[in-house]
């Protein structure tokens, strides 16, 4: 996780992290940084998928259950919070988001760059920019990293 005074990243795939799989911790630490309503707060969940979806503990013996899209809507309904959702499991397809979140959200395609692209901002043989490109992919922030060394791991939110 990472947190600037207006905004924080929360990779949950990180065992950093895990208490957040929780739904209700989730929600309740992201409220707790963003108390100051004159401020407008960037909140990012990387991974999201990781929450677990559990029992409502205030409703016993009912199935009310509670999973990341309550704690995204809840969260929506806060004008000074601005919420960005990730994911990268087949499990959590992007059509059954837009279904969640519809008229409430918008769905981002973020695509690495292609080969011609990352060749034109590579400074460059062409030969040594094709090992770059096959060796650590087309995003961008790869690309701009000129140690090998952290090209092999890249935060899921760079701050």
């Amino acid at each position: 996780m990472w947190r600037t005074s207006r905004s924080s990243a929360f990779a949950l795939d990180d065992d950093e992290n895990i208490q957040y799989r929780n739904p209700l911790e989730l929600g309740k630490y992201i409220r707790s940084m963003t108390t100051d309503e004159s401020k407008t707060y960037y909140v990012f969940l990387d991974e999201i998928q990781k929450v677990v979806t559990i029992q409502n503990p205030y409703i016993q013996g009912a199935e009310d259950k509670i999973g990341f899209v309550d704690v995204v809507l809840g969260l929506m309904k806060h004008d000074n919070i601005d919420v960005y959702v990730t994911g990268s499991n087949s499990k959590m397809l992007s059509s059954d988001i837009l279904t969640e979140f519809r008229g409430r959200g918008d769905e981002i395609r973020v695509n690495p760059l292609s080969f011609e692209e990352f060749y034109h901002a590579y400074e460059g043989d062409k030969r040594d920019a094709w090992q770059e490109y096959y060796t650590y992919g087309g995003l961008p922030l790869v690309m701009m990293k000129k140690e090998p060394r952290g090209k092999g791991k890249v935060p899921a939110i760079p701050v």
